[in-house]
């Protein structure tokens, strides 16, 4: 029998992964050992979904706490001859435990599987919605997986990434060695283990049908793995670790390893964290011991390895051990490291001439920076908040918009500068004022005094940031990357009560953050002119005024992605159908999300179909527009308030709520028009739109009562005055 040991603390979906792949496997001879750290989490529905299916049997720590100590009594508990360590956020892929047994002969101590690594739930990787870690695969394209050494060990750049998770190994390995965790040891507990049942262990061999997922997070505020501590809090547990490395290992390969990763560590980290105070750690007992274990790093090791000249001038002379000698590398290495760095990179120099030249320069507290959509446009709550300063305010201020094309027309008297150029960082070192609609760029530090007022871009229909559980766009860094960004902003508007919630939720801020102020972007929607405006936009844009317009506005997909803020799109609507049905009545407007880079041939729908995703401002064509379609987009909340029907063209409804992103809203039951999935249902809502507007009517004034109120044309105002005249 197989005694698979899992601890747990929280998250109870990592949790939840982890016991199902236990509960699909065919190999039934098992036990699972479920041991539980002083845990929050109400496990009722756990123990009866998996009670029987994976012989579960749970205990609790009571006067100790950790993974080590988790395991350890789990050891104590277990019935079987062999063992298995499983990770509560991790989980297996495939007949992993059958696999692993098959070839377990009589002397084999222990079999371990493939190891791969992501940031997803395992439904997204069996799906194919997600894959395994980005470049992993080259890197395991570089490894014999059938040395042992080579594949569990020397693979790895860090010394805690060797694990005991995943393998199936004989219980006598642990009691007749007497091998235990370290429960001193809370950050690298796996690490001494590893070399402990190296020391021991005769005959090892890899199944390669075996399939285990090592989850990382992609959340280290809220719920960090252990390996996302800072080091600063960590490294005495590192040398901890290393010191036990060093005491037990007597394989010449693993040796090597380790102290090669060693040199690694200190060529990197010490530079950087060296500090002028004396009292500061990496200055006073954190280098004296990285000092004392240099002395034994064999200097071939370094010569042989593939540091680069930097790294490895530094490391001999700190070898060494002189001192005057080190102190002047550290300050060498960090200067020629910057140049290296800056030479390659023109965003960097810049970040240097924030640093030590434009953040010195005086600060001018009547400059205001606009950027909207990260410089794609003149268009947004930055645009309308420009408009009403320049029409109130006129030279008390000087504007700054930070532009992609610095060709886009810009209406009044302002400077239009390049994003990222030099002068991108230059004037935002010294304007008082940032004004933006995404996120600002962490790459251009925000001085104390700045003043950054997020407008945003809509009210939130889908999951954001930490409300989202799996990221499958951008970076797996995106949540701590917006948690620093966030926290730099001192106002955040919000168009509704209902955004201040969600927003307050997702993004961790505080009240004082949230501003209730309606969205300036809505203001033309009530302004007294707007029929004459949407003329002269129609006119534009050539639409024959005799026609009635269709916006079809969808966002979006997050397992489209391309690349940073770039994302494909696969049109789903029937246009041969719809002009077919409707080229005599209608003109339709598409709209794809700024993110959406693959575009589409509309060429043979020239008077029908009209490509508008290049106009600027998307509230100008919410004014030309009798009808909305949409899917997840939040522009239905701002097209609300025009009180004209909307449609939701919800083809991958499934996909979306339940693997991509999910909802704050009752889809099925809280919407403002109807919710469809086929051409057919949206060619029948097109042709009955008055039926639908009368349908739809109880639920369309609710909605708008309840996100649209806020509104009134005005927004701009109680920006400014609450903003800039405080």
């Amino acid at each position: 029998m197989i005694s698979i040991i899992v601890t747990h603390k929280q998250n109870l979906s990592y949790l939840h992964d982890c016991l199902e792949s236990i509960a699909e496997q065919k190999y039934k001879d098992i036990e699972t050992i479920l041991v539980l750290d002083h845990t929050e989490d109400d496990l009722t529905d756990i123990k009866e979904e998996f009670g029987e299916s994976t012989n579960l049997k749970v205990y609790e720590l009571t006067d100790k706490t950790g993974v080590a100590a988790g395991r350890n009594l789990g050891l104590e508990k277990a019935q079987g001859d062999f063992v298995m360590f499983l990770d509560n956020d991790d989980y297996m892929i495939g007949e992993s435990l059958q696999a692993m047994m098959d070839e377990f002969e009589e002397e084999t101590d222990f079999v371990y599987p493939q190891y791969k690594r992501t940031y997803f739930k395992r439904e997204a990787v069996l799906s194919g919605l997600a894959s395994p870690y980005e470049g992993e695969e080259k890197e395991l394209a570089k490894v014999d997986f059938n040395d042992p050494v080579n594949y569990n060990i020397e693979r790895y750049d860090s010394i805690e990434m060797p694990s005991v998770l995943g393998t199936i190994y004989r219980k006598k390995l642990f009691t007749d060695n007497d091998i235990k965790f370290y429960e001193d040891q809370p950050y690298y507990a796996d690490v001494e283990v590893v070399a402990d049942i190296y020391s021991v262990a005769d005959f090892m061999k890899g199944a390669e049908g075996a399939l285990y997922m090592q989850r990382l997070h992609n959340d280290k505020v809220n719920n960090p793995s252990l390996s996302q501590y800072p080091k600063d809090e960590t490294m005495p547990y590192y040398f901890m670790a290393y010191d036990h490395l060093m005491e037990v290992v007597t394989n010449e390969r693993v040796r090597r390893h380790y102290q090669l990763i060693l040199s690694y560590y200190i060529a990197q980290w010490l530079p950087r964290k060296h500090r002028l105070s004396r009292e500061d750690k990496w200055r006073g007992e954190y280098y004296e011991k990285l000092k004392e274990l240099a002395l034994d790093i064999d200097k071939e090791i370094i010569k042989r390895s593939d540091m680069d000249r930097i790294s490895k001038k530094f490391m001999y002379i700190f070898i060494k051990g002189n001192e005057a000698k080190i102190q002047r590398a550290i300050d060498r290495t960090r200067f020629k490291r910057k140049i290296s760095d800056m030479r390659h990179d023109a965003r960097l120099r810049n970040k240097n001439l924030s640093l030590h030249f434009f953040s010195k320069l005086p600060f001018k507290k009547n400059w205001v920076v606009f950027e909207s959509f990260m410089g794609r446009s003149y268009s947004g709550n930055p645009k309308y908040i420009y408009q009403y300063m320049q029409k109130h305010y006129g030279n008390k201020y000087k504007y700054i918009w930070l532009l992609n094309d610095t060709r886009t027309k810009i209406d009044g008297k302002c400077k239009k500068v390049k994003r990222f150029g030099m002068w991108d960082f230059y004037y935002r070192n010294r304007s008082k004022y940032w004004v933006i609609n995404m996120r600002q760029p962490l790459v251009i530090p925000k001085r104390n005094k700045t003043v950054i007022l997020s407008t945003w871009h809509g009210t939130p229909l889908k999951r954001l940031v930490f409300d989202m559980d799996d990221n499958y766009s951008a970076t797996p860094e995106y949540k701590n990357i917006v948690y620093k960004q966030t926290r730099e902003w001192n106002y955040l508007l919000a168009d509704n009560a209902y955004s201040v919630d969600k927003f307050k939720n997702c993004f961790q801020l505080d009240d004082d953050i949230l501003f209730l102020s309606g969205y300036p972007a809505n203001d033309p929607m009530y302004a007294q002119d707007r029929d004459e405006k949407a003329a002269e936009i129609k006119k534009k844009l050539n639409i024959d005024p005799d026609k009635k317009v269709i916006l079809y506005a969808p966002t979006w997909r997050d397992n489209d992605w391309i690349g940073e803020g770039q994302y494909g799109f696969d049109l789903a609507m029937d246009l041969d159908r719809l002009q077919k049905e409707f080229s005599d009545e209608y003109v339709i407007l598409m709209r794809l999300h700024y993110f959406i880079v693959k575009g589409l041939d509309l060429s043979k729908y020239k008077d029908f179909v009209i490509d508008v995703s290049q106009y600027s401002d998307i509230t100008d064509l919410y004014l030309v527009s009798d009808m909305l379609i949409t899917d997840y987009s939040s522009a239905y909340f701002d097209y609300g308030n025009l009180k004209r029907p909307i449609l939701f063209y919800m083809y991958d409804l499934e996909l979306y709520k339940n693997n991509l992103r999910g909802f704050y809203i009752d889809i099925e039951n809280d919407m403002p028009g109807p919710v469809f999935e086929t051409n057919d249902e949206l060619v029948n809502n097109i042709k009955h739109i008055d039926e639908v507007k009368e349908q739809y009517k109880e639920k369309f004034d609710k909605f708008y009562d309840e996100f649209c109120s806020v509104d009134d044309g005005n927004a701009s105002k109680r920006v400014v005055e609450k903003v800039f005249e405080k």
